[in-house]
């Protein structure tokens, strides 16, 4: 989404709405312009940028990317607790990047953001028009002068279009595009980090022949702090969920067993540092049964808000949490009963990056960045 400046707000936003959720069926991809775009997602624990630059007929080239820890009081959840010391990160973070990009894609948590689908909207015999539907909604969320929103429809039927609406008040959008500023960027898009996951797998989905566009799958992305997940179908959110669960439990699980620092315990999982003979069973195995576990949650709950009784057909998994080669996606398939693949869709860009195995290593964590970077190519 595009969160857009409210005035009353606007009819020049009107006729462009941004669709967030068509990225599934690629065909946006084909139109790609060859131009260089950051995607930058700031989280608890580390700043993430993902540059890339499309390439034409779908195409798209990893250029750079960085990563950045913070230190812990920085960013909490959704908040930014210490302005200065994070502009201080994210300046270290884009030097890293040694780039004179400076249009960049940056995510909203969706903590921070009231999401509305299935909003039905018809306009035979309507008493208003669609941006109006549309403000009648976002104004139970907070007064229209002070939100910042966007929309996307769907055609439910001949007579009625199922809409989608976001909204978050102009506060926490002005914060981030102040952030960027800071260090002299450019906020190109205000999106949603939960699109981001989306518009990753989308292309995923693409580079890979579109045979998921109308298959139910679940999509995973258990990050640093959070695990977020969609169901899509047929290029249409049907669920989200989100549980706090990610890579730290891991971090704590090794630093409880093995009493080292939090940067051993790092170390650790990348497999830099020598693990001790009981890791496998200790810490990865019961690791992946969590992971499977929350999971298997997340696709129960889903099941109750629904009336018809589709399963979900596959699973992808992605994120900092997921350790390449731990068998995490045969821990799922087996606890699930579904096809469960675990996989970085920003490996399926080509690759301009030097030192191959630092991407191999990141590749999983670059995600909801990669999709923020997508976001601009469109």
């Amino acid at each position: 989404m595009r969160f857009k400046k409210t005035a009353k707000n606007t009819s020049e936003k009107a006729e462009k709405p941004s669709k967030p959720t068509k990225k599934s069926s690629g065909k946006a991809a084909a139109g790609m312009a060859a131009k260089s775009v950051i995607g930058l997602e700031i989280g608890p624990a580390s700043i993430r940028m993902v540059q890339i630059a499309g390439k034409g007929s779908g195409r798209v080239q990893l250029e750079k990317y960085a990563v950045e820890p913070l230190p812990q009081n920085v960013v909490s959840s959704s908040e930014i607790v210490n302005f200065d010391t994070l502009v201080s990160h994210l300046q270290q973070c884009y030097d890293k990047l040694k780039t004179n990009c400076k249009s960049t894609n940056v995510g909203l948590p969706v903590s921070m953001v009231t999401i509305e689908d299935n909003l039905l909207y018809s306009e035979t015999g309507a008493e208003m028009s669609l941006q109006e539907f549309v403000e009648a909604e976002v104004v139970r969320v907070g007064a229209l002068d002070e939100m910042n929103y966007d929309w996307h429809t769907f055609s439910a039927n001949s007579k009625e279009q199922n809409v989608l609406m976001v909204a978050t008040k102009t506060d926490n959008v002005n914060q981030f595009t102040d952030l960027l500023d800071e260090v002299g960027l450019n906020a190109s898009n205000v999106d949603v980090d939960l699109f981001a996951m989306f518009n990753a797998f989308a292309y995923m989905d693409m580079m890979q022949g579109g045979e998921l566009a109308n298959e139910r799958i679940a999509l995973f992305d258990i990050g640093d702090v959070s695990l977020k997940a969609l169901i899509v179908e047929s290029g249409k959110i049907l669920y989200r969920h989100e549980a706090a669960f990610g890579l730290d439990q891991m971090i704590h699980l090794i630093q409880r067993n093995y009493q080292v620092t939090e940067s051993e315990a790092l170390e650790m999982i990348s497999g830099r540092r020598q693990r001790p003979a009981d890791y496998k069973t200790e810490v990865s195995d019961y690791f992946n049964m969590q992971i499977a576990q929350e999971v298997q949650r997340a696709l129960q709950f889903f099941m109750t808000t629904r009336s018809d009784d589709s399963a979900v057909q596959q699973i992808f998994l992605s994120g900092s949490a997921c350790v390449p080669d731990s068998g995490l996606a045969e821990v799922v398939r087996i606890s699930t009963n579904t096809t469960t693949q675990h996989i970085a869709p920003i490996t399926l860009a080509e690759n301009k990056v030097k030192g191959g195995g630092d991407l191999a290593r990141d590749a999983d964590s670059l995600t909801t960045a990669f999709g923020l970077a997508l976001r601009g190519l469109y």
